[in-house]
């Protein structure tokens, strides 16, 4: 790890980072080799992004963080509010390079250390496709079903988010390999639909909306408000195993995460869905969430 003042103020329009108690530049941060997140892969993540330069839903995810750290048992890091001030200077400190990228992401890893002497913990902000959100939003996202299944809940809980992701590569690998666009769709243990490597996933059926049961993904923070807002609306929504079949069937298909926000599948396997085009569920909810972002308020 580069030895730095963390009380000194580094001042330059390129990206800074936050690495253990440390303002560097950020292509200065690092890992130890021999921390246990290198040599065992035990990296607890939180991904976050800014709507209109303020961030979003910041409770929701300390909330998840405060999970997954609790459960790979990384002691000694800073308490939510700490966090939650780290994450604030974080985009104080790099204001001119924020406002040249429009709204941005943070990326915050954790791991247990080296021997679990003192954990390790980096801050930093990731820039966002902006024009790929929008495509997606705008024409949709193909999907491929593969035959990469979930890790076992009994190995640890799908609800936490950490850096152990084989299995979504594997299943992006397999989908590319149909469409570069794409991406893969994951099975359970039944073989009933699960999620993405970069979204939650639910179906539309004669206007109910159904979703994998919460134990069986990750639980995301953008499902989690869109479906106060479907509630809000009155907007049915059911969760319960469904199976490639179903998916295949649907009348759409809505994809939720932190970076593209709400987008929607156009085809899976090669098939259509629906017409192709955004759904009349997929626009009600996309344009309540749009006004919600607006004031970058969540119902935390």
């Amino acid at each position: 790890m580069t030895e730095c003042n963390p009380n000194e103020s580094v001042s330059t329009p390129q990206r800074i980072s936050f690495a253990d108690g440390c303002w560097l530049p950020h292509d200065k941060i690092s890992i130890n080799a021999e921390d246990t997140g290198i040599r065992q892969g035990v990296i607890a993540v939180e991904r976050l992004r800014t709507y209109h330069q303020k961030l979003f839903s910041i409770q929701r995810h300390l909330d998840r963080w405060q999970r997954t750290t609790e459960t790979l048992a990384i002691e000694g890091l800073p308490a939510r509010a700490e966090i939650a001030g780290l994450m604030s200077e974080l985009l104080e400190r790099n204001s001119e390079w924020v406002r040249s990228q429009g709204d941005v992401g943070i990326t915050m890893l954790a791991t247990p250390g080296i021997s679990a002497a003192k954990p390790t913990l980096l801050l930093h902000l990731n820039p966002l496709h902006h024009e790929q959100i929008e495509q997606r939003q705008q024409s949709g996202q193909p999907l491929f079903i593969t035959s990469v299944v979930q890790p076992d809940s009994l190995s640890w809980p799908r609800g936490i988010k950490t850096r152990a992701r084989i299995h979504y590569y594997l299943a992006d690998r397999q989908a590319r390999s149909q469409d570069p666009n794409s991406v893969g769709v994951l099975l359970d243990q039944d073989g009933s639909i699960t999620e993405t490597s970069i979204a939650n996933l639910a179906i539309v059926k004669s206007g109910t909306i159904l979703s994998p049961p919460t134990d069986r993904v990750l639980g995301g923070i953008t499902q989690a408000i869109v479906e106060t807002l479907a509630a809000e609306h009155s907007l049915p929504w059911q969760k319960q195993p469904f199976t490639p079949e179903q998916l295949l069937s649907a009348d759409e298909v809505l994809l939720m995460g932190t970076d593209g926000g709400l987008w929607f599948a156009n085809s899976v396997d090669g098939t259509p869905i629906g017409d192709g085009k955004p759904g009349p569920i997929l626009r009600q909810l996309q344009a309540e969430l749009d006004e919600l972002v607006k004031t970058s308020q969540s119902p935390d």
